[in-house]
């Protein structure tokens, strides 16, 4: 009777962490999917100011119809391709070469609907790379908790596996500065992936 006592503590504690553990793996997933869904969110809103964007431009750029074309393609590319990053990726850069024009263009440097699109734009740009952010922290505690013993049993006993991080697919080159007056320089980015 007396060595019956221990057992049943031990097992109660075994059952109490096995509880604790499934919980938590089943919160930080939960959290995982819930940041995940605001980067989808995130890209559909990006997605939707392209077009507008596209619009303002066209007013003020006659010549410029094969810049408009490409992001208009690269942004059907990644409509279809449901957040696969290197569609993003294409598609950022292609933005980048619209917002490059109003450089060319002080009539359009100057339009108020371009101004508030590509504020929005940026602003968008910056709640994806912190929503990215986050998402990589809960992915890493959710990982880390499911390879740390004794975490790694229970999450082998329920099914729980790593979960993937959101890579940097840009250039790990430093940005080359243009640095003649009147000049925007070249590969310096308001909104980028930390």
């Amino acid at each position: 009777m007396q060595i019956l006592v221990p057992i049943l503590v031990l097992v109660i504690v075994i059952f109490a962490y096995i509880f604790y553990a499934y919980n938590r793996l089943t919160q930080l997933r939960n959290v995982c999917e819930a940041e995940l869904a605001h980067v989808d969110v995130l890209l559909k809103k990006r997605h939707d100011l392209i077009p507008n964007l596209i619009e303002v431009v066209k007013g003020y750029t006659s010549h410029e119809q094969e810049v408009l074309e490409r992001v208009s393609l690269a942004r059907a590319e990644a409509l279809k391709s449901s957040g696969d990053s290197s569609s993003e990726t294409s598609l950022s850069s292609h933005v980048k070469s619209i917002l490059a024009l109003r450089e060319q263009y002080p009539d359009l440097k100057a339009s108020e609907d371009f101004l508030h699109l590509q504020t929005e734009l940026f602003d968008v740009e910056d709640e994806l790379a912190e929503k990215r952010f986050n998402y990589n922290d809960v992915v890493k505690a959710h990982n880390d908790f499911v390879l740390k013993f004794p975490g790694n049993v229970v999450a082998g006993m329920t099914g729980f596996a790593l979960l993937d991080l959101f890579e940097f697919t840009g250039s790990r080159e430093a940005p080359k500065l243009n640095l003649v007056p009147g000049e925007e320089v070249v590969g310096m980015t308001h909104g980028t992936d930390r």
